[in-house]
């Protein structure tokens, strides 16, 4: 099973291994690593070494850090030694997540490329004024329809279930419907 070690800039790293364990469970093999500006270089480094070493179990370990260029950074990219490390910058939730639903089964070199994409994909730009919500506020825009599925589509996709709503304007017009 690959390890990870997340280490950040004072406590992000044990906030963000807490808030994914809410999600998905406890996480073995994950390790957080707090960084503070008062913290001795050589005290870092240590912390990081034992960190690892602790990790390791021949699947490899993914170090990952808050920024890239930042202290956590540096101090990791020293240890990147061989093929069995890889440091991955800007670490998310969605990052997280994508870690331990891909960590078993998934070599080293293709579950980075899927954590970076699960990153990148989680972050977006909220409308300020929602339209619609999936659960049927008239307040929000949201009149919710009777569900109307065909047969076929029922066995073509018997695992997503059909949600219909019309969006409605302040005027109380229909603007669009979603199936």
């Amino acid at each position: 099973m690959i390890g990870a070690l997340i280490l950040s800039h004072g406590p992000m790293a044990e906030a963000l291994i807490a808030s994914v364990e809410i999600l998905v469970g406890k996480l073995p093999q994950v390790r957080a690593i707090s960084i503070w500006p008062k913290d001795p270089p050589a005290e870092v480094e240590e912390r990081i070494r034992r960190e690892l070493e602790s990790l390791q179990d021949g699947a490899g370990v993914i170090l990952f850090t808050d920024l890239l260029g930042g202290t956590p950074t540096n101090f990791s990219l020293p240890f990147l030694e061989g093929k069995d490390r890889i440091v991955i910058t800007g670490v998310n939730v969605p990052m997280l997540l994508a870690f331990a639903s891909y960590r078993s089964n998934i070599p080293l070199q293709k579950i980075s490329a899927l954590i970076r994409k699960a990153g990148r994909k989680g972050i977006r730009i909220a409308p300020t004024k929602p339209r619609w919500s999936l659960l049927g506020r008239k307040s929000q825009g949201l009149e919710k329809l009777p569900e109307r599925r065909s047969e076929p589509d029922r066995l073509r996709f018997p695992w997503r279930k059909k949600i219909r709503a019309r969006i409605i304007d302040e005027n109380g017009h229909p603007k669009m419907e979603i199936l």
